[in-house]
């Protein structure tokens, strides 16, 4: 599941590291705004991702309304016997549970393990592959509880990962800002 931000990257790269298999990005969003929720990236951001990285992508739209796992279960039932269905969750309990509970049904049908790579990964140790990666961050969206500690436009790097107040989680964890991964541009 790719939101186009670093948690996605990094999954995708540890994913990459790990498997002999081609993934195939699956984002969902907007259809109406054709943007990816709390990302606040355009759809057209995300096209541009997987091109440039040259991998499938099979985009979601979700519409208000209709049952997100009802709209969701048929589009993954169009990828040909996926193995895992996997998400870039780090920490956050309730949001792991719910997938799990959401994704359940689907993953049995489709014989698939669900996956979370970079559960409990070590920031450090996350921030050392964001660097390695040579990829350009950016802050796409930030929430009041982040304003003033990063702005839209900003590079999310070691610098200012270490700047973050206490208040804010260092990788945005609890939803304080997002990220745009630049994939077409390293530093």
């Amino acid at each position: 599941f790719w939101s186009g931000g670093k948690d996605s990257y990094l999954t995708l790269r540890q994913i990459q590291r790990t498997s002999p298999h081609q993934p195939v990005l699956v984002t969902t969003f907007d259809a109406r705004l054709r943007k990816v929720a709390h990302q606040e990236l355009a759809l057209d951001l995300i096209i541009r991702q997987a091109k440039h990285l040259g991998l499938p992508l099979l985009g979601i739209p979700l519409h208000p309304g209709r049952d997100y796992e009802e709209t969701v279960a048929p589009a993954l039932r169009l990828i040909a016997s996926p193995a895992r269905l996997v998400f870039g969750g780090l920490r956050l309990e309730h949001i792991r549970s719910w997938r799990e509970q959401a994704f359940e049904s689907i993953a049995k049908e489709l014989d698939a393990s669900l996956t979370f790579p970079l559960w409990h990964a070590n920031y450090d140790d996350l921030m050392a592959d964001l660097e390695a990666s040579g990829i350009v961050f950016e802050i796409s969206a930030v929430t009041p509880q982040a304003k003033g500690a990063v702005k839209v436009g900003d590079h999310y790097d070691r610098a200012l990962m270490e700047s973050l107040p206490e208040e804010v989680d260092r990788f945005g964890e609890n939803g304080e800002f997002h990220t745009l991964a630049r994939v077409w541009e390293t530093r």
